[in-house]
């Protein structure tokens, strides 16, 4: 009885704190891509950073509390461009972008060390957009 009351104590504290916060909770906020990953005729490409700067190639998304997003690219990918201003939602390991014009596009997704990672594969698995995003205070 007593390992009862001591294990949902624990899960209690786990649900409450904000160290094991959950990605609803780190999401908002101002993210910038600093390299991404795609995939064109059979041939994974990658730009860093000092590329997207070179070529003027830029993303910078703002979640907000409310699920509304707003976010400027200059990207030269037709995913990226397509993708309206609009409302996100998560679910599991899912982030849901649906523009105002009824757009949606569907991205995995996770947070790590102030790092959000985004990846879209097509129904044959490849890779349309795998991107790294620095947190921007």
């Amino acid at each position: 009885m007593t390992e009862i009351s001591l294990y949902s104590k624990f899960l209690h504290w786990l649900q409450s704190t904000e160290m094991f916060a959950r990605p609803s909770k780190q999401l908002p906020g101002k993210w910038q891509l600093f390299e991404y990953f795609f995939e064109t005729n059979g041939e994974l490409k990658n730009l860093k950073e000092q590329q997207l700067a070179e070529f003027n190639f830029k993303w910078n998304i703002e979640f907000a509390a409310d699920n509304q997003f707003i976010h400027a690219n200059s990207l030269n990918l037709e995913l990226i461009q397509n993708i309206g201003n609009g409302r996100w939602k998560l679910h599991k390991n899912f982030l849901e972008l649906a523009s105002n014009d009824s757009k949606t596009v569907r991205f995995q997704f996770a947070i790590e060390k102030e790092q959000l990672k985004l990846l879209k594969k097509d129904e044959s698995g490849k890779i349309e957009f795998f991107g790294f995003f620095h947190r921007v205070s």
